[in-house]
């Protein structure tokens, strides 16, 4: 008598746990639907290297139209401190 109370309670707890767990295992994100693979990830590094790259041509060409004159009035020197900072 006391071996089958003692198997029920077992039971009843192993029941317990798993529906615990499985309550909690609820609040999980689901996966991603489509995993990010590896040329997918060099894909992504190149194209902000690219708009790095496209902006950093962009700075130097407003570098190079606002500090090229060899006399500039204090205006434009302060204006070209400027670009050179943002570089």
């Amino acid at each position: 008598m006391q071996l089958s109370t003692a198997i029920g309670t077992l039971a009843l707890l192993l029941a317990a746990a798993l529906v615990a767990g499985h309550a909690l295992g609820e609040d999980a994100p689901p996966p991603a639907s489509t995993p990010t693979t590896m040329q997918k990830k060099v894909d992504e590094r190149e194209a902000q290297r690219r708009a790095a790259a496209a902006d950093q041509q962009k700075k130097k060409e407003e570098f190079v139209k606002r500090c090229s004159k060899p006399v500039k009035t204090p205006f434009e020197l302060e204006d070209c401190k400027a670009v050179y900072r943002q570089m």
